[in-house]
């Protein structure tokens, strides 16, 4: 499912633009924020297929280009180097810069052209996506920020409303209150698929599947992960 990030000041062009993406792709998950910070967590936290920024999000300060500035740390983010931006903007003497600079894709003038803006939207979303970049993904436990690399995720299992994420180096992530359903969001990844109703498991580190005994053996000695008495099909079509 790709999903896409809208940056703009305005509520009613958020609203706007969020209609016309979805005219084009009703599946497509859309972010709308007006504030930088809050923009650029969720980048951090998702993985974002598309980014629609308006340049200037503060039209009380005079010379304001404070999305240019964030689409400037977007780039430096290495999953978002080559990752289509749309910007919205009236400002002529900005394309030379965010064309060369920072790969813009195409701009978006207001008042918005709407067979414009499904045409680019629709170009964009064709891009293909890598699923070999990585992801980091954070967590808040007792004040503290943890985080762990997607890749580095064998198994995860709820127990007790207490999330236990296993990693390849053997370590174990304890996180209360977070859901099988939402961490599967989190990890944005085809390759973590229920084992049960509580489990899912990393199928890069599967080393093979017994069915028969409801069993996965992870590979490198990690050990096994039991699977689900009404997921036994589903696992054996995962593996065959």
């Amino acid at each position: 499912m790709k999903k896409i990030l809208i940056l703009e000041d305005n509520l009613a062009a958020q609203e706007h633009l969020a209609g016309i993406i979805r005219e084009v792709d009703r599946k497509t998950e859309v972010y709308s924020f007006a504030d930088v910070k809050d923009a650029y967590q969720c980048a951090m936290e998702k993985t974002i297929d598309l980014f629609l920024i308006d340049i200037i999000l503060d039209t009380s300060r005079p010379g304001d280009v404070s999305g240019l500035k964030f689409a400037e740390n977007i780039r430096e983010v290495a999953s978002y180097r080559f990752v289509p931006i749309i910007f919205i903007t009236s400002l002529e003497d900005s394309r030379l810069y965010t064309y060369e600079k920072l790969h813009c894709y195409c701009f978006i003038e207001k008042p918005f052209d709407e067979e414009k803006v499904k045409q680019s939207v629709e170009q964009c979303l064709k891009f293909p996506k890598s699923d070999k970049e990585s992801k980091t993904l954070f967590f808040r436990k007792e004040g503290i920020i943890l985080a762990v690399e997607r890749e580095d995720i064998t198994y995860a299992e709820s127990r007790e409303h207490i999330m236990h994420i296993y990693t390849g180096q053997g370590d174990v992530l304890k996180i209360p209150y977070i859901t099988v359903k939402k961490l599967l969001e989190e990890v944005d990844s085809p390759d973590f698929i229920h084992c049960s109703r509580n489990t899912i498991v990393n199928k890069k580190y599967v080393q093979n599947v017994d069915v028969p005994n409801r069993l996965i053996h992870l590979k490198s000695g990690l050990g096994t992960v039991e699977i689900g008495v009404r997921y036994k099909k589903q696992m054996k079509g995962c593996f065959q």
